[in-house]
């Protein structure tokens, strides 16, 4: 457990990273840079917690994140544009705040001595199809003409910026690589939480295509376990790992048909076809991340779905 450290992460008011803080503030000091687009932290009371700092800025701005990462012994860099229909609407600034943003924070990590980076990458970077993809696969991305791809491409662009850094400036970077996350204070897109929002309300809900696309899910707290073993994690100088639990895989359909049973509602499913590229199937391989941190998801899909069923039935008065 890291203890006593100073610890920046970047994007750390969003939905992972508000988690992130909660777990490490007890022991470290904790430094929160974030632009507030979508904000978790609301949910807590971080805000008041003595050994948090928060620093409102655009990871684009290289001279306020060099001055926020000075003296820190970790830096998490969590900070992007994500979801597919955000990304679609804002393709230029995907572009600039996933790629030069990580370029800005591995510049300052660099310069300020930074030795250990944990780099939040996609599991988009597998393309549409990928079933036990292993971290060392052959990718496969879309056709440059789709909005879709831009995130991923932004994000593996950084994956190759966090191993140049590496390689030429002896940052000791993790790469991980998430697996359809979700779980209490998710905030901006994220199909669980819709869903649960609509089961709720009683209203429908949306299946693209036929459903039965195939995804695995992770609950954020076993996310989190993994991406703090990934902080303390020795050996190579860039290690890239796959964070998802395969054995919380189902259909879209068959996600959107247990939410409705667990809310206990009288929603409906209607289908309607994808406005885009979709992706088929998307299950990880994480025998890497078993192996060199000992990853192991706890959380089955229904245990964590009622979780997050229960958080958002007590916060739906305060906007969640």
């Amino acid at each position: 457990m890291l203890t006593d450290k100073r610890i920046v992460i970047t994007g750390g008011a969003g939905f992972i990273g508000s988690h992130l803080v909660e777990r490490l503030a007890g022991h470290n000091d904790v430094v929160v840079y974030d632009n507030l687009h979508r904000d978790a932290l609301r949910f807590t009371a971080l805000g008041r917690h003595p050994r948090v700092r928060f620093v409102q800025g655009d990871v684009r701005d290289t001279a306020r994140v060099s001055e926020t990462v000075a003296g820190a012994d970790v830096i998490v860099h969590a900070a992007a544009i994500a979801g597919i229909y955000s990304v679609g609407a804002r393709i230029t600034q995907t572009l600039g705040v996933n790629l030069l943003g990580t370029v800005a924070v591995l510049d300052a990590a660099a310069a300020a001595g930074v030795k250990r980076l944990i780099e939040f990458s996609t599991s988009e970077v597998y393309g549409p199809f990928v079933y036990r993809g292993k971290e060392s696969d052959q990718l496969s991305i879309g056709p440059t003409g789709e909005p879709r791809w831009t995130y991923a491409i932004s994000k593996l662009a950084g994956e190759f910026f966090s191993y140049a850094y590496a390689t030429d400036h002896g940052l000791h970077v993790v790469t991980i690589r998430p697996f359809n996350v979700y779980g209490p204070r998710q905030v901006g897109e994220g199909a669980v939480q819709q869903i649960v929002h609509r089961a709720l309300a009683g209203e429908d809900i949306t299946v693209f295509n036929d459903g039965t696309q195939v995804r695995s899910w992770c609950y954020v707290d076993d996310f989190v376990d993994g991406a703090l073993a990934a902080m303390e994690a020795d050996g190579a100088r860039h290690l890239t790992l796959n964070l998802g639990n395969p054995q919380a895989t189902i259909t879209v359909l068959g996600l959107a048909e247990t939410i409705v049973r667990l809310c206990g509602s009288r929603s409906k499913i209607v289908f309607k076809p994808h406005p885009g590229p979709e992706v088929e199937m998307r299950v990880p391989d994480i025998g890497l991340a078993q192996r060199t941190i000992g990853f192991a998801p706890k959380v089955g899909l229904e245990d964590g779905l009622r979780r997050t069923i229960d958080w958002y039935k007590a916060h739906l008065t305060e906007g969640a």
